[in-house]
């Protein structure tokens, strides 16, 4: 039997089935966290009470922005360790989508994909966590459950990933939330909850974009954190004149 001919297919982010997961993945570690107070003789030390209101919420928020960004470092950081080019390593934030991205322009195999996008749940998601829970630090659980609930898509492509030939190949395109596929495996046919096969690519040409820079932002997003930033001085003023 001759071998399968490469196919190269576009593929999207099932964003509908992604919510709903990021819900989940919130609610039950938010639930074991009750637990875990609950039945056991721990004290939840709330880190940042020694600061005003305003000051403690700002710096939480400050926080998780660096979290997030941590998440995406991480990202570069195993795709960089599993073999990509560190100039194929580009990172994004589209706030309008609600999205930080860490894109890999090039084509990885399946073993790099699979650990690039577990690192960051496991480093700083599932092991934070429980030494959030031995330190009884509020700070480090709640960073930790937002990074567990913001890793929907990467569980989510995990669980595709997993089932696909080992010969697969993975590109992504534009904000990330579009990638690219070449695998001997037909996928022209076949329905997956996680993802969306848009098309099989008859020219190649279809998948070649232009040099990105390191650091991408929309215009959205600086306009969504100038807006923030206002908002966290304004409060800050009000409460100093309250």
């Amino acid at each position: 039997m001759k071998d399968k001919k490469v196919k190269t297919y576009i593929v999207e982010y099932n964003m509908v089935y992604i919510m709903i997961l990021s819900i989940v993945l919130l609610i039950i570690p938010v639930l074991m966290t009750w637990a875990y107070y609950r039945f056991t003789s721990a004290s939840f030390n709330f880190d940042l009470d020694n600061l005003s209101g305003v000051v403690s919420y700002t710096l939480l928020f400050v926080l998780m922005i660096l979290w997030m960004v941590l998440h995406e470092i991480i990202h570069g950081i195993a795709y960089q360790v599993n073999g990509a080019k560190k100039e194929n390593i580009t990172f994004g934030v589209a706030l309008e989508k609600g999205i930080f991205y860490c894109k890999c322009g090039e084509f990885i195999n399946k073993k790099n994909i699979i650990i690039s996008l577990l690192s960051p749940f496991i480093l700083i998601g599932v092991i934070t966590l429980i030494i959030g829970y031995l330190i009884n630090s509020f700070t480090l659980i709640f960073l930790s459950i937002v990074n567990i609930s913001g890793a929907a898509g990467d569980l989510a492509m995990f669980g595709f990933f997993i089932k696909q030939d080992k010969d697969l190949r993975f590109k992504e395109l534009g904000d990330s939330t579009t990638f690219c596929l070449k695998t001997k495996d037909d996928l022209s046919n076949k329905k997956f909850i996680t993802v969306k096969i848009k098309k099989v690519v008859t020219d190649e040409k279809e998948i070649e974009e232009e040099k990105e820079k390191k650091v991408n932002i929309t215009k959205a997003s600086w306009i969504v954190m100038i807006v923030l930033i206002l908002l966290i001085l304004l409060d800050f003023i009000f409460t100093l004149i309250g």
